[in-house]
C-alpha cells in the first residue's frame, strides 16, 4: 500500500486532483454552493415511538405492524413526506398532499380485514429534506438519505428481535425512498446466514420512482422506460434478492427515466446533496461547497493511490468526481485506511497547477471525447418534454379509483404485496 508521503510523485494521482478540480470548478462556477453539515441537525431517524406508543390516531383498523404480521410493509416516503420523530404505525400526512405510499398500504390492508395479522405496515422515521429551510438548517439531501438507511435497518432489526421468523418483509420505497430501499436490499442481499436479517428475511422490495434506476430496467415486469435513475444508471447488484427486486416507473419521470449520458447533471446533484440551502445563512453556502469540493479532491487522491493501473484503465477523471460526489464512497476500500495530510494535498495541487501542469493538459485532452460523449444526453432535457411531463410522470404512481378504466401503478403494487402476502400464508400454514 502506498505511504501518504509518496502520492505527490504519483503523476497519475496529481493528474486526477487537477481533473476534480478543473471539471468541479467549471460546472459549479455559477452555481451557489451550501451550509456546514455540522449546525444544528437531528439526521438521526428513530423508531422510538413504534414501542409503548399511545397515539393511536391515524392508525387503520387493517394495519396489524404492532404485532407480528406474516408480511411487514416496511415503507420508506419520499421527500418531505417524513419527519425523524414520525410515528412509524400512523398514515397522517406529514404534508398535506403528502404520504402517497398510503396509495399501497391502506388498500393492502383492506384486502385483508377479514384475515387479521396478515399484513401491517410501518412508515420509516427520517428527515426527508434537501437541506433547504427559511431559517433553520436541515440535514442535506446525502444527510437525510444516510439518516433513513440507518432508521430502515434499526427497524426491521428491531422487528426481528421481537418476531422472528414469524414476519418476513416488503421493502417499499419512493423517489428518495427508493434511494433508500435501494441501498438497504443491496446491503441486505450480500448478507450471510448469520445475520439478524439476511436476505431469506425479504418477500420482496418495490422502487417506485427510483433514482438509481439502471438504465432500460423493466418496469412491473414489463418493458420499462429506456432511460436510468438521474442520480446513476449503473447496473445495480443485489446479490440474493436479485429475483426479488421491482421497480416502477413512467416515462419522462425524470428521476428513474432520465436520458442516459448525463454525467455532468449527476455530478452536480452529487455536490447540491452535501450542502445545506439556509436562507437566513446563505453565506455559509459557499463553505459547503468548498468543503465538498475539497472532500472530493481528498477521497480521488486515495481512491487513485491504491489504484496504480489506473492511469492506462478506462476510467475517467469525471467517473471518479461521480464516485467521491457520495459522501458514503470508500475511496480506499474497507481495509485500508489512508490519511493524507492538507499540507500534502497543498503540494499536489501546487505540482498539478505548476510543474505538472503538462501532464494535465495532456490527460485533459486525452478525455476530451469522452467527456462530450458522457455528457450527451443532456440536450434531450430540453428537446424532450422532461421539463414539462416530468414532476407530473413523478406524481401519477398513486390511483386507487375502481371506478376508472385504468390499471394504475399504485394498484399493480398492491396486488403484487397481496400475491406475497399469501403465498407467505401458504408457506407459514405448511411450516415453511
Amino acid at each position: 500500500m502506498p505511504q501518504p508521503g509518496a502520492i505527490r510523485f504519483h503523476l497519475e494521482r496529481i493528474a486526477l486532483v487537477a481533473m476534480v478540480l478543473t471539471v468541479v470548478s467549471a460546472t459549479f462556477s455559477s452555481t451557489p454552493a451550501v451550509a456546514d453539515s455540522s449546525g444544528g441537525d437531528t439526521a438521526t431517524g428513530s423508531t422510538s415511538s413504534i414501542a409503548g406508543s399511545s397515539d393511536d390516531d391515524g392508525i387503520d383498523p387493517n394495519n396489524y405492524g404492532a404485532e407480528c404480521p406474516a408480511i411487514l410493509i416496511v415503507a420508506v416516503s419520499g421527500a418531505s413526506d417524513s419527519t425523524a420523530d414520525r410515528n412509524p404505525l400512523t398514515d397522517t400526512a406529514v404534508q398535506g398532499g403528502s404520504n402517497w405510499l398510503t396509495n399501497v398500504t391502506v388498500p393492502t390492508g383492506a384486502h385483508f380485514q377479514d384475515e387479521p395479522g396478515t399484513v401491517g405496515w410501518m412508515y420509516v422515521p427520517y428527515p426527508s429534506t434537501y437541506g433547504v429551510d427559511l431559517f433553520d438548517p436541515v440535514p442535506t439531501y446525502q444527510d437525510s438519505m444516510a439518516a433513513g438507511v440507518e432508521s430502515t435497518h434499526r427497524l426491521l432489526e428491531d422487528n426481528k428481535v421481537k418476531c422472528g421468523d414469524a414476519t418476513k418483509y416488503v421493502l417499499l420505497g419512493y423517489s428518495v425512498g427508493s434511494e433508500v430501499v435501494e441501498r438497504v436490499a443491496r446491503d441486505i442481499g450480500h448478507r450471510d446466514t448469520t445475520s439478524l436479517i439476511g436476505p431469506d428475511d425479504i418477500a420482496g422490495v418495490m422502487l417506485v420512482g427510483d433514482p438509481y434506476r439502471p438504465t432500460g430496467t423493466p418496469s412491473l415486469g414489463q418493458s420499462g422506460p429506456a432511460g436510468g435513475g438521474f442520480m446513476s444508471q449503473e447496473q445495480a447488484d443485489y446479490g440474493a434478492l436479485a429475483s426479488k427486486v421491482q421497480s416502477a416507473c413512467r416515462p419522462y419521470d425524470i428521476a428513474c427515466d432520465a436520458p442516459k449520458n448525463i454525467a455532468i447533471l449527476q455530478l452536480t446533484l452529487g455536490v447540491l446533496g452535501q450542502m445545506h440551502f439556509t436562507g437566513a445563512d446563505l453565506g455559509q453556502t459557499f463553505v459547503d461547497f468548498g468543503n465538498a469540493v475539497r472532500t472530493m479532491a481528498a477521497k480521488s487522491i486515495v481512491y487513485i493511490s491504491t489504484h496504480p493501473g489506473w492511469f492506462d484503465s478506462d476510467e475517467s477523471f469525471l467517473d471518479v468526481a461521480l464516485k467521491t460526489s457520495d459522501q458514503t464512497f470508500d475511496p480506499d476500500g474497507p481495509n485500508s485506511d489512508i490519511q493524507l495530510s492538507n499540507a500534502e494535498i497543498v503540494d499536489t495541487f501546487k505540482w498539478a497547477m505548476g510543474p505538472g501542469s503538462d501532464v494535465v493538459q495532456a490527460k485533459l485532452q486525452a478525455e476530451g471525447p469522452g467527456f462530450i460523449e458522457d455528457n450527451s444526453g443532456l440536450f434531450e432535457l430540453v428537446t424532450k418534454p422532461y421539463i414539462f411531463l416530468g414532476f407530473i410522470q413523478h406524481i401519477l404512481y398513486w390511483n386507487n379509483n375502481p371506478n376508472d378504466p385504468w390499471y394504475w401503478e399504485s394498484e399493480r403494487i398492491v396486488d403484487w404485496i397481496t400475491t406475497l402476502a399469501r403465498t407467505q400464508r401458504v408457506l407459514d400454514t405448511a411450516g415453511h
